[in-house]
């Protein structure tokens, strides 16, 4: 990873650490007094490197592991801030990130009924069972399937 890549991915977390969403490639650029190449430059070798996920448009960004850059049926709440995780291992992880004390709702795959876990102090507390499909040496196979 290049020192320029390092900056961007900085930049990503904590846009997504501030705003609760992923930043654009223009506002990583006004950011990091960049030109708008050199960001898509550190984004693609970014994604290269499995240090975050583009979405399809090469652009913007999907993913930075724990953050989802969009909507997802996982929402974490930490006080009075939201943000979006990839999967119920990523909102439990942005929880901890964030000082270990949050809630994370999402619903069963199987029933639709809510589901609802309750972070105090690192501890869940809640009533659910986290089920991965896909074993976690095959994540990268298709993490956005995954």
């Amino acid at each position: 990873m290049t020192e320029r890549e390092r900056d961007v991915r900085a930049a990503v977390y904590g846009a997504f650490r501030d705003t609760g969403k992923a930043p654009a490639a223009g506002e990583l650029a006004v950011t990091l007094g960049l030109s708008g190449d050199d960001i898509l430059d550190a984004l693609r070798g970014l994604a290269a490197a499995h240090a975050l996920v583009l979405r399809p448009d090469g652009a913007s960004i999907w993913m930075a592991h724990p953050f989802s850059g969009i909507p997802t049926d996982f929402l974490v709440t930490v006080g009075a801030r939201r943000w979006f995780a990839n999967c119920v291992w990523d909102g439990l992880a942005i929880i901890g990130i964030l000082g270990g004390t949050g809630r994370l709702d999402t619903h069963s795959p199987a029933t639709g009924e809510p589901v609802a876990l309750q972070v105090i102090d690192g501890t869940v507390h809640g009533e659910a069972i986290a089920h991965f499909l896909v074993p976690a040496s095959r994540f990268w196979d298709d993490i956005g399937y995954t």
